[in-house]
């Protein structure tokens, strides 16, 4: 992990260490993720020993403490000397503390993520054994960023997963679109999702459409390399309705955006109508899910990956081929 990057879910969702062991030559690594639950830790302090409580903070979460204060919940350095009484607001305003009792009622623990976290990350070192896997963390952001990944370290903001009909996503006015996809089911898929668009940023110079629903396609066919068991719908966070509908108009989608000349369009607003997250995407019809284009490019990553036979450390890793097009073979 190189650099800290936040994944707010209205935009596409521990210091303890991760402990791994090398298996045969065939067979998968085991990697147990043991999830640190650092809002458990914080909200349990007493008042009275906030003050005293912060030097050992700052020893056990290291640098996730200075990024949690500085950059997610924004209260300054723990070094200021207001640092603790800014601390004690934090944790006492009545909002953060409802909603940290709602997260310990809808996360009384985190078992089953730690499960599937162990089997996906088993699987990432698998493909890249040279790669670090993050120490997990979870957290209350204050509904701010959902998945903050920084060098070492993923960290899932709890708060922002309490399910569509969250009283405090409908009274922030967050769409409904948007509110399904804040649950449980969207958290593991979104933390490989973070992994990708940090080990693996897009290197294009020029973002066109082509290139940008061709790499949203291959961090989504990570995904699917990591959570093999996950239906598409998760993956690409479209009802199943919607993944029909994708999946019957793969041909029209892709005609229209060939006859109407937009492969190589490089405006902004055209590339976000595409790809980026809405109700539906504007240039189909309202059946059809927000981002739709993105499975125009996972469809034309897996042709390439087929006809190439490339390992998914070389797809990952290999810069962004101007030729993939012609060479993925692709006929919807």
């Amino acid at each position: 992990m190189r650099h800290l990057r936040h994944f707010i879910k209205n935009i596409t969702g521990s210091l303890l260490p991760v402990v791994f062991t090398l298996g045969g030559c065939h067979t998968a690594p085991e990697t147990k993720t043991n999830i640190d639950r650092m809002e458990q830790r914080l909200f349990s302090i007493p008042t009275d020993s906030v003050e005293a409580a912060v030097p050992h903070l700052r020893l056990r979460y290291g640098r996730l403490f200075e990024l949690y204060n500085n950059r997610i919940i924004a209260i300054g350095p723990s070094t200021n000397p207001q640092y603790p009484q800014k601390l004690i607001e934090f944790l006492t305003d009545s909002r953060m503390y409802a909603t940290y009792r709602k997260v310990m009622a809808y996360y009384p623990d985190v078992t089953d993520l730690e499960k599937e976290l162990t089997a996906a990350f088993s699987r990432y070192h698998k493909y890249f054994p040279n790669r670090d896997i993050p120490s997990v963390y979870t957290l209350i952001s204050g509904f701010n960023q959902s998945m903050s990944v920084d060098e070492g370290l993923l960290a899932i903001s709890l708060d922002k997963y309490l399910g569509m009909n969250e009283d405090y996503y409908i009274g922030l006015d967050i769409p409904a679109y948007q509110r399904r996809l804040m649950d449980k089911p969207y958290i593991v898929p979104d933390c490989m999702k973070a992994m990708a668009y940090t080990e693996f940023p897009d290197t294009d110079t020029v973002n066109t459409v082509l290139s940008s629903i061709l790499y949203e396609g291959k961090i989504a066919y990570f995904v699917s390399r990591m959570l093999p068991a996950l239906p598409d719908s998760l993956i690409f966070g479209y009802t199943a309705a919607q993944m029909q509908w994708c999946k019957n108009n793969t041909r029209q989608m892709w005609t229209f955006l060939v006859e109407k000349k937009m492969l190589y369009r490089t405006d902004y607003l055209t590339i976000a109508k595409l790809v980026k997250p809405a109700p539906f995407t504007s240039f189909f019809t309202r059946e059809s899910p927000g981002r739709a284009a993105v499975w125009l490019g996972y469809q034309i990553i897996q042709s390439y990956v087929a006809s190439e036979k490339l390992s998914l450390d070389e797809l990952m890793n290999r810069r962004n081929d101007p030729t993939l097009l012609s060479k993925a073979k692709f006929r919807p």
